[in-house]
């Protein structure tokens, strides 16, 4: 399905585009999905190695499988959509906002160059202490000897920093205000039907609202408004390109019109342009903050 950009409409001061990521965005590297035909959870059982009761029952096994995952993630590297996606982020960070959430606890993102992710379900980089819960960065691979550098515990204290199936994904308190705020919400190598990318779709209130999959999968539910079917790197790059167009058009075309408004503010007692200027400043700073 083509998408339509003419249908696209702004919301506050500065346009906000919301991309969420999910595993197909990854795979293209190297790096295994989980519900595909060759998908982990095909291999495992999530609920015996990706689970908080498995952490606890046989913390050594979960250990074992995430060090295997971290070991075979090293050498993989960026594709074409993680590029397409970062350079997006930077051609438009003067005049859009851009929150990208990832599904992914890889590190592709980053490795592409772009300056903002927020990793939803954690990341392979970090790791957390099970007694203190501080966060910091992983050294190595995971063992019961393991110190926290912050509270000293060990005996299987340091843990992978990833969301674990019982656990919520980080996130959920700010993700809904920015969802409700985006004109644009794209994703991207996951099919939205399953939670929390379900709900997320479901929270949106933006006028596009694309899915680019690899799986031609439709749920009844799916408040998708467009679909574009076949691998990241060949969907996401020109589309893309396209909104970037279509956002750099529209904003040219609003300097006249700012400029009319301008006028009817000057001879107006009840505007203040500090007030303007701070909800602008707020968005952009509570944007950086999150995403932090």
């Amino acid at each position: 399905m083509e998408v339509n950009f003419k249908e696209l409409t702004f919301k506050g001061e500065r346009p906000l585009v919301f991309i969420l990521s999910g595993a197909g965005l990854s795979a293209e590297s190297g790096i295994p999905t989980f519900r595909d035909a060759n998908g982990l959870w095909r291999k495992y059982d999530p609920k015996e190695l990706a689970s908080i009761g498995a952490l606890e029952r046989h913390t050594q096994d979960v250990f074992d499988f995430y060090n295997e995952r971290i070991k075979n993630a090293e050498p993989c590297r960026p594709n074409a959509a993680h590029i397409a996606i970062a350079e997006f982020q930077k051609d438009v960070a003067a005049f859009c906002d851009v929150i990208h959430v990832t599904q992914n606890v890889d590190n592709l993102n980053e490795l592409a160059g772009s300056p903002r992710v927020f990793h939803l379900h954690g990341d392979f980089q970090t790791s957390q202490c099970r007694k203190c819960k501080k966060t910091f960065p992983r050294i190595g691979f995971y063992q019961r000897e393991q110190v926290c550098p912050d509270c000293g515990a060990n005996n299987f204290a340091v843990r992978p920093n990833v969301v674990l199936f019982g656990e919520i994904p980080y996130g959920m308190d700010w993700i809904p205000s920015y969802l409700k705020k985006a004109c644009v919400f794209i994703s991207v190598g996951t099919s939205g039907t399953v939670y929390p990318a379900a709900d997320v779709v479901r929270e949106t209130k933006a006028s596009l609202r694309i899915n680019l999959d690899l799986d031609p999968l439709i749920h009844p539910y799916s408040k998708f408004n467009h679909r574009v079917y076949g691998k990241c790197t060949e969907t996401l790059p020109p589309l893309l390109d396209e909104l970037k167009k279509e956002l750099i058009t529209r904003l040219k075309e609003k300097p006249a019109e700012e400029s009319r408004q301008n006028s009817i503010r000057q001879i107006s007692p009840n505007y203040s342009r500090s007030n303007h200027f701070r909800r602008a400043i707020f968005l952009s700073s509570s944007v950086c903050h999150h995403l932090e």
